[in-house]
């Protein structure tokens, strides 16, 4: 248990020696207490030591009355043994468990309010009956206690690493059904990026830049200690991509998150082995809380409209016969306008959470529901959540339990992120400015020869693959459906004062049900005559466990904290099912309905990319002296399935830290608070890709017969190694009103595997090498300010983020492959889309774009016209445009409170980076933008200093894909998010229930953008296609409300 207090109540020095042996907590705490002028309460897990009140004489009673009153913290949560005083007197109280208080008091008084850990105030009574009180955290470090590596508890001063917490009410105020999707520009050093799929989608978050070429570099969430295999499937693969689908950690609801901690460094991450290496996103979720029942039930509800789109035209039309709007000028401007396409997206998020307990058990039930409507017709996304969790202490206080279950429901369709395929937008967007849009959406016609309704859609795909918008929305269906439970089990024995043992375990199942329905017409690319189906059923199981002896010694001198323990996850997904086009009944979806020897037929029974088993020993130690100098040591040991064969089947990675307070340490200026300087050290592995280190077997469908793996057989493979180093210092000025954190780091990423292509008379088509080194430096800045003038408070905040990404080897200069043969390689393409390209250089960046076609150019420089006025295209121009990274992220926040009303406005930026459009360069060559609207009202487009035909100009670097000329700049700022609240007064409600009323918006306005779409949308969570716009779904504007009631 914690003891709570106040120095100006409780003087530590002062020892008292009792004699005590199996008695009951309350018995010796009376002992210890007698003949003093203090008094204790037991709340939850805290012993609170506080003045006795005093007992006013009846001489000085004259005037008086009492005043009574609640204290809160931002959160809305009651503070319990609030120190409440009258000025000048010695007469005074605490708040009980509900953060109640009275006491007598004249108008003329001034009540005097502490808390540990917060700024103190000092109201005037001014002859209220009852003061509500909101007390604000102090920014000073000392003593505080933060959730680190495995649920560890460590004191803040002690951190040799930089970490940074989120309260709840980041995700709550201002909800998205993916809660990560809340942290954008909130955290420095990390990079939220979310996915255009839209409602439901999976969030790309990037920790310090990306550090590996192959793998994996979405950072690790950790759920009350334990981590917890993110299933992302939010990754897309350029413009003949599937469309993408969601994640498991927006499976979690936001309500019952009680923090976050962020852990962006290696060395604060090492603990939690090689799936840390990108670092680590902490969870806290809530508990039960003792005393009295705490019911909360709340509502939040956002209305979405498109943000950031291209701009068209509609004065300009087609002629007949003729697809593209080239045609005259029209009398009358087209009504046609794409934004009616989409609809008013609707977020629609409820909760209700109970928490009820006693000193000895707590209790925590919630209930949500989501349940959205995206943009895009037909696409919608519900979860549903239920949760349990329940707290309990027994032994006399020495074993404690504690038990959860979440429980999890959901289904979505119709996810979009861009692309040619199950598009709408490619028809919307290029949709001929003369025609009648009204014709097409009757987007089904009754064929009487076949007897089933068929697609109309008379322009055919146009190159693009293209279909009728409503057909792909409505006949063209994708669905997914998921039932997840995740049980864990945390039992504590607290052994001695300075030893306790925890084992914990957690399981986390799920079951999805992926289909896809292609209706009879579909175009033939993607469905037969009677339609296609595809039934995916995936079985994604995680089991997670370990044991920790934790130890806590001190001396006057010195302390100790040591963890050892061990731990064993195992990861493992089972995908079986068929897909295929229909063979006998047309639209009939069902599995024996599938002709199996069709195009595209598979049956899928499999394995997933995930069955991995990594039992694993771990250690930390922290020693620290006189309580303001520490050094930190922790290592773990690996042995990874991934590794079988290989001579090395484990892996070791360690790290090393110091932290000192030089404010306790020096005498420094009177104007800094608080400073502590910090320095770490880490070395973190990760392991080699599944399944490459022993042989396997695949079905060949096109032939029926089993093949084997195709690459040379491995002798030896290494773990991915990351080697970083930070220093910093966090620090509080003028009183604590300024916190000032700045952390510099660098991390080199070696050992990187790549597959790399071998002469076929070596009997294999490719072998695997281990080379590279990925570096990344940077800074990282966190500055907030916070003041308070009575009624009036004010804190504001800059979040600061600059990383540069280099590519320091690619690969060795005297590399052989198996067959002796030497390799030259200085350079790697990743892929992208029509002329860009994704190319990996030593001396770049992971995130390097390039183009591959410009207009030729004479020796001149001019644009190359030829005698029929036509331009002509080099297709054979490889050149570098930029890196899709940024230079670095800015985020600024205020928020303000008065009496009653609080508002908060937030503002991000991002700075630097190129970003490609090949949808801007689509339409272009189609005619549908105002670029070509003004254009053709200027004459044509200056070519060589003359005008030249408009619609040439835009066919050619449009529809001929001359990407070089459709290239942006990533830069941005935003007004990203708004909020204005009021909290009604509880003593309209006899002081039983509190009410929030908030109006929120988020992308509101967009100051500076030269792109033609959002630079902060990604159509892939994966590591590459990251920059390039291929008809993306648009960003969303979001504008609502929240409604809490707490009771």
């Amino acid at each position: 248990m914690l003891v709570v207090y106040s120095n100006t109540d409780v003087n530590p020095s002062n020892l008292v020696s009792i004699n005590a042996k199996d008695e009951p907590l309350e018995s010796v705490l009376h002992k210890l207490l007698k003949g003093t002028n203090l008094t204790f309460s037991i709340e939850e897990n805290h012993i609170i030591l506080s003045q006795k009140s005093v007992r006013i004489p009846l001489a000085d009673q004259a005037g008086k009355y009492v005043v009574k009153g609640n204290v809160k913290d931002p959160k809305g949560e009651n503070l319990i043994g609030v120190n409440i005083s009258i000025r000048g007197t010695s007469w005074g109280t605490t708040t009980d468990v509900n953060g109640n208080f009275s006491i007598p008091a004249s108008a003329d008084d001034i009540l005097n309010i502490s808390y540990i850990g917060f700024i103190p105030q000092s109201i005037p009574v001014k002859n209220v009956t009852f003061i509500n009180v909101i007390l604000n955290e102090d920014f000073k470090k000392i003593n505080e206690v933060v959730i680190t590596a495995l649920g560890i508890k460590r004191k803040q001063n002690a951190l040799s690493y930089n970490i940074q917490e989120i309260g709840s009410e980041v995700l709550t105020e201002a909800k998205d059904p993916n809660f990560v999707n809340s942290l954008t520009s909130k955290i420095a050093g990390v990079s939220i990026n979310s996915s255009s799929a839209g409602i439901g989608g999976a969030t790309k978050v990037l920790m310090r830049g990306p550090k590996s070429i192959n793998g994996n570099n979405n950072a690790l969430y950790v759920v009350d200690g334990i981590p917890m295999l993110n299933t992302s499937n939010g990754e897309t693969l350029g413009e003949y991509s599937s469309q993408p689908r969601g994640e498991g950690i927006s499976d979690i609801n936001p309500e019952d998150i009680e923090s976050i901690s962020i852990l962006t460094g290696a060395a604060a991450a090492a603990l939690y082995g090689s799936s840390a290496a990108n670092g680590v996103i902490i969870i806290t979720t809530k508990t039960g809380k003792a005393g009295n029942t705490h019911l909360t039930i709340s509502n939040n509800t956002d209305f979405m409209t498109p943000f950031i789109m291209p701009r068209f035209q509609n004065t300009y039309g087609n002629n007949e016969g003729i697809y593209a709007s080239w045609g005259q000028k029209l009398n009358t401007k087209s009504e046609y306008n794409p934004k009616d396409f989409f609809n008013t997206g609707v977020n629609v998020q409820n909760s209700v959470s109970l928490s009820i307990g006693n000193a000895k058990a707590q209790t925590y039930i919630s209930l949500a529901t989501t349940n959205s409507t995206g943009i895009i017709p037909n696409n919608k996304y519900n979860r549903y959540n239920f949760t349990y969790r329940n707290s309990s202490s027994f032994l006399e206080g020495k074993m404690l339990f504690d038990i959860g279950l979440s429980y999890i429901m959901q289904n979505d369709r119709n996810m979009m992120a861009q692309g040619k395929y199950f598009n709408p937008l490619t028809a919307i967007y290029t949709f001929p400015r003369s025609d009648s849009f009204k014709e097409v959406q009757y987007y089904e016609r009754f064929n009487s020869d076949r007897n089933i309704y068929v697609q109309y859609w008379p322009y055919g795909d146009q190159g693009l693959n293209m279909q009728n918008p409503y057909w792909v929305v409505n006949r063209n269906i994708y669905e997914n459906k998921k039932t997840r439970y995740m049980l864990n089990a945390n039992l504590k024995y607290l052994a001695n004062s300075w030893l306790n043992i925890t084992g914990r375990i957690r399981v986390d199942n799920a079951e999805n049900k992926y289909t896809k329905k292609y209706y009879a017409s579909t175009i033939g690319l993607f469905a037969g005559p009677k339609g296609f189906y595809m039934n995916q059923n995936d079985d994604d199981r995680q089991l997670y466990a370990d044991a920790i002896a934790n130890i806590n010694k001190s001396s006057k001198e010195f302390s100790l904290s040591t963890n050892i323990g061990t731990s064993v996850s195992y990861n493992k997904l089972k995908m079986f099912g068929i897909q295929g086009p229909l063979k006998d009944v047309p639209n009939f979806f069902s599995a024996n309905n599938v002709d199996i020897q069709g195009r595209d037929s598979k049956i899928f029974d499999k394995i997933g990319p995930s069955n991995i088993m990594t039992p694993s020993i771990f250690t930390n130690a922290e020693l620290g002296w006189r309580s303001m100098a520490f050094v930190t040591l922790t290592g773990r040991n690996d042995w990874s399935s991934t590794l079988v064969n290989m001579p090395k089947k484990s892996f070791f990675y360690p790290s090393v830290g110091f932290s000192m307070l030089l404010n306790q340490m020096v005498t420094l200026p009177k104007s800094i608070s608080y400073l502590k300087i910090r320095a770490s050290w880490a070395s973190v592995g990760s392991a080699i890709p599944p399944y490459i280190s022993i042989p396997t077997y695949q079905k060949d469908n096109s032939t029926g017969q089993w093949k084997t793996t195709t690459y040379m057989p491995i002798d030896r493979l290494y773990p991915e190694r990351t080697n970083s180093w930070e220093v910093g210092f966090n620090s509080t000025l003028f009183e604590n009103i300024v916190s000032l954190d700045f952390t510099l780091y660098k991390s080199n990423t070696t050992k990187q595997t790549f597959n790399m292509p071998i002469s076929t008379s070596s009997g294999y088509d490719s072998w695997y090498v281990q080379t590279g080194n990925v570096e990344n430096r940077g800074i990282e800045l966190t500055l907030k300010v916070k003041k308070s003038w009575d009624d009036l408070s004010w804190s504001s905040g800059i979040v600061y983020s600059q990383n540069k990404n280099e590519i320091v080897k690619l690969f060795d200069t005297n590399l052989i492959d198996p067959t002796g043969a030497p390799v030259r390689i200085d350079k790697i393409s990743k892929g992208g889309i029509g002329s860009s390209d994704i190319i990996l250089t030593e001396g770049g960046t992971i995130g390097d774009l390039y183009t591959k076609t410009e207009l030729k150019k004479d020796n001149k420089g001019n644009i190359v016209v030829d005698a029929d006025g036509n331009l002509s295209v080099d297709a054979n121009v490889i050149r570098k445009v930029g890196t899709s990274l940024p230079k670095c992220n800015l985020g600024y926040n205020n928020e303000f409170s008065w009496k009653k009303f609080d508002l908060s406005f937030m503002f991000s930026a991002r700075f630097g980076g190129k970003v490609i459009s090949a949808t801007q360069a689509v339409l272009d060559g189609f005619g549908v933008t105002k670029e070509t609207e003004v254009a053709r009202d200027n004459g044509g487009v200056t070519v060589n200093n003359s005008k030249f035909d408009a619609q040439k100009w835009y066919e050619t670097i449009g529809r001929g894909g001359v990407y070089s000329h459709y290239v942006y700049s990533a830069t941005n700022i935003r007004m990203q998010e708004v909020r204005f609240g009021y909290t009604f007064p509880s003593s309209w409600f006899g002081n039983k229930m509190s009410i929030n009323l908030s109006f929120v918006g988020r992308n509101l306005w967009m100051l500076y953008c030269k792109a033609p779409f959002d630079p902060e949308l990604t159509p892939s969570t994966g590591t590459f296609y990251q920059g390039i716009d291929y008809f993306m779904q648009p960003s969303l504007r979001k504008v609502g409300f929240s409604l809490k009631f707490q009771l």
